[in-house]
């Protein structure tokens, strides 16, 4: 009769340790998810950001060229901007990275523009996409 109890006692344990264990493992894989969306929701941002910006060149080279600019002047702004668009690319992939824990940084799809780029055309699209037909 007590072993009755004992294997009561035993089964509500094992169920009750299951049930976390799978709820702790779907909390895990929502995280996960919506670590994914973030990121590539924060990329999408960052490249309709730099689509303006490239918008703005292309009205200053053509405000340069309305003014008489020289070809140099043009060339050097061109430079300019590029390198600046190269600088702010890099700081904010830096950034993303940065604001992940360690723990999580192993789970980063990413680790620099290009790779970043590849993440929001193939797996991010989608998740995007998604996102905006919610």
């Amino acid at each position: 009769m007590s072993f009755d109890w004992l294997l009561y006692v035993l089964v509500f344990i094992f169920g009750y340790v299951t049930c976390k264990t799978f709820y702790f493992f779907k909390e895990v894989r929502l995280g996960l998810v919506m670590m994914d969306i973030s990121q590539a929701l924060s990329l999408h941002t960052i490249v309709l950001g730099l689509e303006n910006y490239y918008f703005t060149r292309s009205i200053k080279i053509s405000e340069l060229k309305k003014a008489n600019a020289s070809d140099q002047v043009i060339e050097a702004y061109k430079k300019n901007f590029d390198e600046e668009i190269e600088r702010y690319k890099n700081k904010c992939i830096e950034e993303i990275i940065k604001i992940h824990p360690n723990f999580y940084r192993d789970v980063l799809r990413f680790n620099d523009w290009d790779s970043a780029m590849r993440f929001l055309n193939g797996p991010g699209a989608r998740l995007v996409k998604n996102f905006h037909n919610k």
